[in-house]
């Protein structure tokens, strides 16, 4: 692909030679045609440990729907920490949430409250769970008191088929230890996406899930969300989208998701098909009296 035409102003110095200065590309949408999207990739789990050390390990049953480390918790921990830390300048009006484990308690990590006590009247964003050496870490249950919306989606799933730590439990299983997420959109109770061990989705399958994500997201009535998803499902998503955009944009826009990276996009529409009601807009008044016009 030919790199994008970059316009450049020139300025001359004081001494004779002159500098080149990129010219911002500007481009002006409407505030309720564009969203936030705050992009989160899991903490890290054990089938990472395991596939960096030997990348045959993400076949192995061991790891199916693999849950976070007790370093991917502390990753949540931290980044929980800097959400806090930016106030009023990090809003999510609801949270999409992939339904795999990793994903899952990630956003119970990074969005809960703190623990969660007996005689508190939310139920829990997540019960306590017990470890289990080398698969699971043990972990308090976590508070869902003034925590956004949790909505859990099929969409923004991993990778799917051939590795078992993609592959997702039933819901019966899942939702009982998530009692505040919504799961209601999940359409089966048992996994039907991941399909088998010998089957592959096409990098091509997973930007159109992404696309479709991005047009479901535009099309809901938040102005703000967050997504926390995985590696290789945000990398291809984001492949889809900047191809006019300057290089050094797309550099930004298309790299890999390290552990608990989050990253913040504006999704904008300028064919103005869908848009959320502006509260940031006051319309105002036409004049009768041209003399008033000036």
């Amino acid at each position: 692909m030919a790199e994008p035409h970059r316009a450049l102003r020139h300025e001359h110095d004081e001494d004779g030679s002159h500098t080149e200065h990129a010219v911002p590309r500007l481009m002006i949408v409407p505030h309720r045609h564009t969203k936030i999207i705050h992009l989160i990739r899991h903490g890290q789990g054990y089938h990472n440990v395991a596939g960096h050390a030997n990348p045959e390990a993400y076949k192995s049953i061991d790891f199916m729907d693999a849950h976070l480390t007790p370093y991917g918790w502390a990753q949540a921990r931290k980044l929980n920490s800097h959400i806090k830390q930016l106030g009023s300048r990090f809003r999510a009006d609801a949270i999409i949430v992939s339904p795999l484990m990793r994903t899952l308690e990630t956003a119970a990590g990074v969005f809960g409250s703190g623990l969660w006590q007996e005689d508190d009247l939310p139920p829990p964003l997540m019960l306590r769970q017990s470890e289990v050496p080398g698969k699971r870490a043990a972990q308090e249950a976590i508070s869902a008191a003034g925590c956004p919306p949790l909505i859990a989606w099929e969409g923004c799933r991993e990778h799917l088929g051939q590795h078992p730590c993609d592959k997702r439990r039933p819901i019966r299983e899942i939702a009982p230890r998530f009692p505040a997420v919504d799961f209601s959109l999940i359409g089966s109770d048992e996994d039907v996406l991941w399909q088998s061990a010998n089957w592959r989705e096409s990098h091509e399958e997973i930007r159109r899930r992404g696309v479709k994500l991005m047009h479901w997201l535009h099309q809901r009535p938040e102005s703000q969300l967050a997504v926390v998803s995985h590696s290789s499902f945000l990398f291809f998503m984001m492949s889809a989208f900047g191809h006019a955009a300057a290089p050094s944009v797309q550099s930004e826009l298309h790299k890999w998701f390290e552990t608990c990276e989050l990253r913040t996009v504006v999704l904008a529409d300028e064919g103005g098909a869908h848009g959320h009601a502006d509260m940031l807009h006051f319309p105002g008044e036409h004049s009768v009296n041209m003399e008033e016009e000036s």
